[in-house]
């Protein structure tokens, strides 16, 4: 786990967390969450059957709408902030998970149908090519990965790490919590990379920001 992740880690459980828990209950911002789920039902052709695991559940807001539709699903995270809210509004299946250091089969005694990991933009180069592995490993024949990233298309002010991740630290004018925080930028081919030889594109598409381009969306189809 890079250092830029644990710095995060930590903005979040030194009271970062319950600031984000805090402006759910402000700006809820319902329509993102029901675009995502629209999103994710689409892409499982709207399959109850199908097993369900998120990669970072915050505050919980998709792994709730799924529930609440009649899927299985598993909310996990590694803030304990984040994990009581989960609990606290209702989530059945909420499990404590660092897919970036324990072990997946220690913790889950199946393989899933899909993975999520969404809004996720503090991880660099070498911690998403972690998450691409493990959801690769943990997922069944022709499972599916719905992922986002940040676009570097839209950050050409980005500085570039050793490892090739375009990055900056910025403060978020609208969070109490002034630190800098990390934020990774990703480019399509940066994408081709992380998935060669593991996923196929199902659908890929652009959204957010006034021009509609801030984040790459990506459902990822596991190669047999």
């Amino acid at each position: 786990m890079s250092e830029h992740n644990i710095k995060t880690i930590n903005m979040y459980n030194s009271g970062g967390a319950l600031e984000y828990i805090g402006h759910k209950e402000i700006d809820p911002e319902t329509e993102k969450w029901e675009r995502l789920f629209n999103y994710v039902d689409d892409q499982l052709k709207k399959d109850k059957n199908k097993k369900i695991i998120e990669f970072g559940s915050g505050c919980g807001q998709l792994s709730l709408m799924l529930q609440n539709a009649g899927y299985d699903v598993i909310a996990t995270d590694i803030v304990d902030e984040f994990l009581n809210e989960q609990n606290k509004i209702g989530i059945n299946n909420v499990i404590k998970y660092n897919f970036l250091k324990d072990d997946y089969d220690s913790i889950f005694d199946f393989k899933t149908d899909l993975i999520v990991s969404w809004r996720n933009p503090h991880l660099d180069m070498d911690d998403m090519k972690k998450l691409f592995d493990v959801a690769y490993n943990a997922l069944n024949d022709n499972g599916l990965l719905i992922i986002n990233f940040q676009n570097a298309d839209v950050h050409p002010e980005a500085e570039i790490l050793p490892n090739g991740t375009k990055y900056n630290y910025k403060i978020l004018e609208d969070k109490k919590t002034k630190e800098k925080r990390f934020y990774a930028y990703y480019t399509k081919e940066d994408i081709d990379y992380l998935r060669k030889g593991m996923f196929e594109v199902q659908e890929y598409h652009n959204e957010g920001g006034k021009e509609k381009k801030n984040w790459h969306v990506l459902a990822l189809r596991k190669i047999k």
